[in-house]
């Protein structure tokens, strides 16, 4: 049968220019730094001069003109120090009334340079609009603006001492505070606050966005995020063996990377999907995959279930067919019979999706490793069939064409933990590798692992997502995909991005609260119109 096939997948291609914003931890930002300083020549007072600049713009963009507004600037005695007293030093020669609060005094070269600038400033102002002051116990001055530039993205214990106070001082003012690279006291990798942390309106940070902005906490203490390009080649941004990078999803990337329709498509050139799923009580959930793998543009979809639900689902589904399989008498799926039922619909399928309802009983689970082990075909494993897969995935093996999909319960069955790290960048980039197939580790946000020891977070979605059956309408929308020729890491990265752009334009005029599955399959059609746009 011949399958339409679109371009080469983005994420085998270059990220950078696909659209995907690179996102990088504080390890691979500093072999970054030193790269750019030491093989492109670029010396570290110029990377910083052009950081704090790029950071006074951005906060003149956000809240208007800087004559005659006052701004306070904290200053740490490292490098994002530095960053603070370059910002100073702008937005006083934009017409700001400046006071600079130093913690310590400037300990790395180049910030000591930039406080020199500021000094010789200083020295020649005569409207006092310039002052450098030592942190006291004292309540900073009243601001229309704070900047917090006490810590970059290397801090990783609990702030202590006048540190703390400051951070606490900036808390409780009423007027917006810009941090500068990280908020101080985050932990850019992990979104987690030692102890205490400054909580941003606006972050502006350099060369890339951080882990730590999507990850915990983050999202809370980072508030809206800007990226400032200080310098850094692009070019060492896509090149894994140099210094390797994760990246986020946007609508521009998913955009180019989703299958269009050739125009000529009859509904099996178009991909056909097949659903195996379903048991007594859990009728809906294979629907509602079913459905959403239509709905993604599978133009063909069939489901097969347990005969003893099979009525339920022909009666409720007019455009998709359904299939009955043999159970036992203890209404697992008997294996054998089953085979036979799906030779002919195994024939033509170009992707399955197994696990949705499925149910945990041992016969219907030794069906589901049975049709594993025998399937060359692209397949979404889901819920209940993951606990059978695991089995398969930790015995040697070649590669698969997989897209695993757990939720955190399943995820820790699988890896028999007791709990997740916090570290979940980290764990879907190892498990996709020790697995060999694409993970999508559910939640908020979700996170693909690649089986190239990357991963891609997800942008979109929100608390909406948060109710039984999305996790079914994932893996319809990854199914759909794998049988419009998809790579299984295209796949899976376009289908969580679209199901959370429908969880997003649910909360656009609605309590997320009350959204229910049935309300992503219902929006899909939307949310690809929308994304369709960024072309």
């Amino acid at each position: 049968m011949e399958l339409h096939q679109g371009e080469k997948s983005t994420l085998d291609a270059d990220p950078l220019r696909a659209g995907f914003l690179p996102l990088v931890c504080a390890e691979v930002q500093k072999v970054l730094d030193n790269l750019t300083i030491e093989e492109f020549g670029i010396p570290p007072f110029t990377l910083m001069e052009n950081a704090g600049r790029g950071a006074a713009l951005i906060i003149e963009h956000n809240y208007g003109p800087m004559r005659g507004r006052k701004v306070v600037v904290y200053c740490g005695s490292g490098n994002n120090g530095g960053d603070g007293y370059v910002v100073a030093r702008i937005l006083y020669n934009r017409g700001a009334h400046v006071s600079v609060i130093s913690l310590k005094p400037p300990s790395s070269p180049e910030a000591k340079n930039h406080f020199l600038l500021l000094q010789k400033l200083k020295s020649s102002d005569h409207s006092d609009r310039l002052q450098l002051n030592p942190a006291i116990h004292e309540e900073p001055p009243t601001a229309d603006l704070y900047v917090d530039a006490l810590f970059g993205i290397g801090i990783n214990r609990p702030l202590k001492g006048m540190a703390a106070e400051l951070v606490e001082q900036l808390n409780a003012t009423n007027s917006p505070v810009i941090a500068l690279d990280t908020p101080s006291g985050l932990d850019a990798d992990l979104g987690l606050q030692h102890g205490t942390a400054v909580r941003a309106d606006l972050t502006v940070t350099f060369n890339s966005h951080k882990p730590g902005f999507l990850l915990g906490e983050g999202r809370m203490y980072a508030g809206s995020v800007r990226v400032v390009n200080i310098g850094i080649p692009p070019s060492l941004l896509t090149h894994d063996t140099v210094c390797p990078v994760d990246w986020i999803s946007t609508d521009q990337a998913i955009s180019s990377a989703i299958p269009r329709r050739d125009p000529q498509a009859h509904k099996y050139s178009a991909g056909m999907v097949l659903v195996i799923g379903g048991s007594p009580g859990l009728s809906g959930a294979p629907m509602l995959s079913a459905r959403a793998a239509a709905r993604v543009g599978a133009g063909y979809v069939a489901c097969a279930v347990p005969k003893s639900i099979q009525p339920i689902l022909a009666g409720a589904m007019t455009e998709i067919p359904a299939i009955g399989l043999s159970e036992c008498f203890d209404g697992g799926i008997n294996t054998e019979a089953a085979m036979h039922t799906l030779q002919p619909w195994l024939a033509k399928a170009n992707a399955l999706v197994i696990g949705p309802g499925l149910g945990r009983n041992p016969n219907t689970q030794q069906f589901v490793r049975s049709l594993l082990r025998e399937c060359s075909t692209p397949v979404v494993v889901d819920a209940d069939a993951l606990a059978s897969a695991v089995q398969l995935l930790n015995a040697p093996g070649e590669t698969r064409n997989w897209i695993l999909t757990p939720h955190a319960g399943e995820f820790k069955r699988m890896t028999k933990s007791k709990e997740l790290s916090r570290d979940r960048l980290h764990l879907a980039r190892e498990w996709a590798s020790t697995w060999n197939c694409t993970l999508i580790l559910k939640g908020f946000p979700s996170i693909i692992g690649l089986t190239n020891e990357r991963a891609v977070v997800c942008s979109s979605g929100n608390p909406a997502l948060a109710t039984a059956g999305t996790g079914d309408v994932l893996s319809g929308l990854c199914g759909g995909l794998l049988a419009q020729g998809c790579n299984p890491s295209t796949a899976a990265v376009c289908a969580t991005h679209i199901g959370g752009k429908t969880a997003d334009q649910y909360a656009e005029k609605n309590h997320p609260g009350t959204m229910i599955a049935g309300d992503m399959v219902d929006r899909i059609p939307n949310a690809l119109s929308a994304l369709l746009r960024e072309t």
